[in-house]
């Protein structure tokens, strides 16, 4: 059997350690939430902006981004060529005019809503009554009207809900674009909040929430 001599003065002193170890994690948790609320204030001042300033609403008219966004294009392009692979059916003109308006209306809602980046940061400030919009239900709304106006023959449009009755998880909310006729397990999210208003797109059964159809 092996013995272990421990000093009692270390001993001791390790007790007195954990203790004002303990006092002190609290009070660091109690300056934590602090600094989190004033910097929430702050950021929702400062941070908090604009960030597509070229796209400027005239009479509720906003301007094509290509001009002043030189990853616009090929954004465009490759969402364009992810609806069209929805289905055979797809009009490619239509799909043209679905992916422009999807992101170029969510970067506009990005400057409506003013983001401050993380988006779970923005919910804090909407949550406190800093900022009116910007929850994933706004964005998804918003979209949603937005897209329905288009009147395409080739889509349906969705609102997609992910943790609904989960207590432990955040509940999302989406925009789901199926095909015609197709299942909304083979349609593409279209997500403007999960980048702060830079549109995110994936596949239904791709993506790493476990989306429903809600409407």
């Amino acid at each position: 059997m092996v013995s272990v001599w421990i000093p009692y003065p270390w001993f001791k002193c390790a007790r007195q350690n954990c203790r004002i170890v303990n006092r002190g994690m609290r009070r660091s948790n109690c300056c934590l939430r602090a600094v989190t609320l004033t910097l929430a204030i702050c950021l929702a001042h400062g941070c908090g902006h604009a960030p597509y300033p070229h796209l400027v609403s005239t009479n509720g008219i906003y301007p094509n981004p290509v001009s002043a966004d030189r990853a616009y294009g090929d954004r465009v392009s490759a969402l364009r060529q992810e609806l069209a692979n929805l289905d055979e059916i797809i009009d490619r003109d239509e799909a043209g005019r679905l992916a422009e308006a999807a992101i170029g209306y969510t970067m506009a809602l990005a400057n409506e809503y003013r983001v401050t980046r993380p988006p779970v940061f923005h919910n804090i400030l909407v949550n406190m009554k800093v900022k009116d919009r910007g929850l994933c239900i706004h964005w998804t709304e918003d979209l949603l009207n937005k897209l329905k106006d288009l009147d395409l023959k080739s889509f349906r449009f969705h609102w997609a809900i992910a943790y609904p009755d989960r207590p432990l998880r955040l509940e999302h909310s989406s925009v789901v674009v199926t095909a015609r006729g197709q299942p909304f397990e083979k349609g593409l999210v279209l997500d403007g909040w999960r980048h702060a208003g830079e549109l995110h797109w994936v596949l239904v059964k791709e993506d790493t929430y476990p989306w429903q159809k809600s409407d």
